[in-house]
């Protein structure tokens, strides 16, 4: 729809829209980046859904200091929390009275040490000090690879934050997990956006 701009792929958008929306924080970038497409009662709809949304998140950020929502199962919240933050940036360009930039941010600072267990940054060789021990493609034992990123802190049941460096092998906590790096990468150029850096 944004690349031909028919309104065909528009009304597609509108009649999923109520299935969309029972899962919004995992649509809410792709429904943001479609509203500037969409009518003006699309755009009504989306702010309703924005602003349950953020509330929603308040109180799951408010449950730790580290002011992000952090995942309590059986694999650890990296990719929950660059979603989130990533989330806060559409959400930041569309709603900046909603969302501020320090919501973008917090992701970040997440992924980069402000966490629990340890202050190691969870993208391997960046910040400084880093993940050096985990599992990756190479399979090379007790290595690590440049950029990797792991699924980073595992709340392990009642309350106990874990992320081991000297065992690589818990997949939940120390194993790369691919699609994040793209991810991870996107976040990186959202701070720079809201950080008005070049």
């Amino acid at each position: 729809m944004i690349t031909t701009g028919e309104r065909q792929y528009g009304e597609v958008i509108e009649k999923l829209l109520p299935e969309l929306e029972k899962f919004f924080s995992f649509h809410a970038g792709s429904l943001l980046r479609a509203m500037p497409h969409m009518p003006d009662s699309f755009k009504k709809k989306i702010r309703e859904l924005a602003e349950k949304h953020v509330e929603n998140i308040a109180q799951a950020e408010a449950r730790n200091p580290f002011g992000v929502p952090i995942t309590e199962g059986g694999w650890a919240g990296s990719g929950f929390v660059i979603r989130n933050a990533t989330n806060n940036y559409y959400l930041h360009k569309a709603f900046p009275d909603l969302v501020d930039r320090e919501s973008v941010l917090k992701g970040l600072n997440y992924m980069f040490g402000t966490h629990p267990a340890h202050n190691l940054s969870l993208v391997s060789a960046v910040g400084a000090r880093s993940k050096e021990v985990a599992y990756g493609m190479n399979r090379a034992d007790f290595t690590f690879l440049p950029g990797g990123i792991v699924p980073g802190i595992l709340i392990l049941k009642p309350d106990f934050p874990e992320n081991r460096e000297d065992w690589p092998f818990f997949w939940g906590q120390n194993e790369y997990v691919v699609n994040l790096a793209g991810s991870y990468i996107y976040l990186v150029f959202a701070a720079k956006d809201v950080l008005g850096a070049k």
